[in-house]
């Protein structure tokens, strides 16, 4: 754990932060898809309005459910890409152009946390955490920057997963109580200029931020805070905000996995990124990228990133499976959960996904994303800076239309990517499947990521006290759901579900 580190470097962990893109659609919501309880319908219009099993005497099985109501969002046309060249430019090159210089970089370190390396890497690139690239600038000054893995290289049961999220970062304090203190370097340099932009860039993301809980993300915001102080056709920026930004309306993200993009037509939680997704990518790494030459060619060869995120697979399930258990599951499955989150088997080919947005009322889960950036809401701008700046050339922001919601999420892998909810806020599968067992606070008993509970399929965790109630010392640990944009409520589908179901059905997951 180190609350300092993420920090300053985070600018950029929004780079990649929420980089869900689609590639191509892995079936459709008119798929249908068989199972041992018999198979899933489509309605007469061809929409996942309705999905109905069927045992061997043709009875019914299973009845309709969220997903009646849910808006298919439209597989979009991507530029081609190479997933090779792709994963080269994430571990190499400099989408985020600001950073430390690596003259620096040792005692950086220091006070950052020294991170493990990523295997395969060359040059001065061995060297440094996986969060980081070192690039020469055309002076010959070398530069060490963030890269996506910041947020976006997780650990599970002790190994480094590039493509999980980081469950454990810690952005509870502010950027601008380490940025601000640091005296600016004499611009010798280009790589001396630009950890001054960086410095600088840090304290002004700082006060929008913050998150109140360790493993909280401030994708959302750092989008959000970016684009404030921007013009939207020359990207110019501006050190006074252009949109109102608060300190108390802080979005608090989780990382989704990377290994989802295959299938998913839209990114973030609220699916508002649609289209070709390199807009919103790039948008996301711009900490310093102050022009549409800057920008444009790094929209070039996120064409090859946007490839390699597509080509990723979710890990394999490490510990034993009760087979016979996990076969009730898929049955438990079918009539509870395919409806929203597509279907599964060995053969990808064989598998759908409906990519479905669903109605907030409906969902009910934490709603502040989702209202604040609809029309209406304070971080409504987003949208229309987006959609009319050099970004809004590849990819479109889109809110509220038809109506806001949250994305169902495809399932491969989910096991691994505990906590849950867009925001994080339930610590384990099991208390996803019984909203009313869910803690109004907790914390994880530890930020060891081989201590994992195989049975509710997420961290070990403790109930808390609230923030206000819980030492200073300690509020960083605590996840209280009461907190604005924190809240654990809603997906209640199962509910109705007995604790025989669930056990199946947990033991299904692990099979994704």
């Amino acid at each position: 754990m180190r609350p300092v580190a993420v920090l300053t470097l985070l600018s950029l962990a929004s780079a990649c932060a929420n980089t869900p893109s689609a590639a191509t659609e892995q079936g459709s919501a008119s798929d249908t898809s068989t199972g041992s309880s018999g198979s899933l319908t489509e309605s007469s219009s061809g929409s996942p309005t309705e999905a109905t099993s069927t045992g061997d005497d043709g009875e019914p099985l299973c009845h309709g459910g969220p997903w009646e109501r849910g808006q298919p969002i439209a597989a979009p046309e991507l530029p081609s890409g190479d997933p090779a060249a792709g994963y080269t430019a994430l571990l190499t090159r400099d989408y985020v152009s600001c950073g430390i210089p690596w003259d620096l970089f040792g005692f950086a370190e220091g006070v950052l946390g020294v991170e493990e390396p990523l295997p395969g890497r060359a040059g001065k690139n061995a060297e440094v955490g996986h969060a980081w690239n070192v690039v020469t600038l055309a002076d010959d000054s070398e530069l060490v920057v963030s890269n996506c893995l910041q947020c976006h290289a997780g650990y599970f049961n002790g190994e480094l997963i590039v493509g999980l999220g980081k469950a454990s970062a810690d952005f509870t304090t502010s950027l601008s109580e380490f940025a601000e203190p640091l005296p600016d370097l004499p611009e010798t340099s280009l790589a001396n200029a630009a950890f001054n932009k960086f410095k600088a860039r840090a304290a002004a993301l700082g006060p929008y931020s913050t998150m109140m809980t360790v493993g909280a993300n401030p994708a959302v915001m750092f989008a959000i805070i970016l684009l404030s102080h921007r013009d939207p056709v020359t990207l110019a920026w501006s050190d006074e905000p252009l949109y109102e930004l608060s300190a108390e309306l802080v979005l608090p993200a989780d990382p989704p996995p990377w290994w989802r993009v295959g299938k998913k037509t839209s990114n973030f939680a609220n699916g508002m990124s649609r289209g070709d997704h390199r807009g919103t990518m790039v948008l996301a790494s711009s900490l310093c990228t102050d022009s549409v030459e800057e920008a444009g060619p790094v929209v070039d060869y996120f064409a090859d990133i946007q490839a390699y995120l597509a080509s990723l697979e979710a890990p394999t399930y490490p510990f034993a499976i009760d087979e016979a258990l996990a076969a009730d599951g898929a049955q438990v499955f079918e009539c509870n959960c395919a409806g929203c989150h597509g279907t599964y088997a060995k053969d990808p080919a064989a598998e759908s996904f409906p990519n479905l947005l669903i109605p907030l009322d409906l969902i009910g889960t934490d709603p502040s994303f989702a209202t604040q950036a609809a029309a209406g809401g304070f971080y409504h701008h987003l949208r229309e800076w987006f959609n009319a700046s050099f970004y809004g050339m590849f990819s479109e922001v889109v809110t509220d239309d038809p109506t806001p919601g949250y994305t169902a999420p495809p399932l491969d892998g989910i096991w691994a990517t505990a906590p849950y909810f867009h925001n994080g806020s339930v610590p384990t599968i099991a208390l996803v499947l019984d909203s009313a067992a869910r803690p109004g606070a907790w914390r994880r008993l530890d930020y060891d990521s081989t201590n994992f509970d195989q049975a509710a399929l997420g961290w070990p965790w403790q109930p808390a006290p609230a923030h206000a109630e819980a030492p200073a010392s300690e509020r960083k640990f605590i996840y209280d759901t009461t907190l604005f944009g924190y809240g654990n409520r809603g997906h209640t589908f199962g509910d109705h579900l007995d604790d025989a179901e669930r056990q199946a059905l947990l033991e299904y997951l692990k099979t994704l």
